[in-house]
């Protein structure tokens, strides 16, 4: 049986209502200018997320969990950043080994699996520009 997040499967969502309670909590937090609905990744993006999931995450995970009412809901309404700071603490036996860019391919394939729609400028792997996108339902 392929485990969420390993030892780390109830970390994300304590690290989601934590990180909710923070950014709500600030006064004056800048909210993110814009959304997951609005095209953040590129398609090519997603397919090489795809690819890095694939050969660095399948052995514990399953796409099922990165995908559906479940997970959009836990992410809703906080910003990306969120979901990229708990995806480098895997791989589970080498956290934070990949690049930057890698985690952010991934988060895009997460997007592409959710059916959000691709834009032409590619999501970058940085913690302010994750920061700047806010995770939301999907517009249909």
């Amino acid at each position: 049986m392929k485990k969420p997040f390993g030892r780390q499967a109830g970390l994300l969502g304590v690290g989601a209502l934590l990180v909710g309670a923070v950014v709500g909590a600030s006064a004056g937090a800048v909210q993110p200018a814009r959304s997951v609905n609005d095209g953040v990744y590129t398609a090519a993006q997603a397919e090489r997320g795809g690819k890095i999931f694939e050969k660095t995450c399948t052995a514990c995970h399953d796409t099922a969990r990165f995908t559906g009412a479940e997970f959009t809901s836990a992410w809703t309404g906080l910003p990306l950043k969120g979901l990229f700071d708990a995806v480098q603490t895997m791989p589970e036996d080498n956290p934070g080994s990949l690049p930057p860019q890698d985690y952010a391919d991934v988060i895009a394939f997460f997007l592409q699996l959710n059916e959000y729609k691709p834009g032409e400028s590619e999501l970058e792997g940085t913690a302010e520009a994750m920061g700047a996108i806010a995770m939301e339902a999907r517009k249909p």
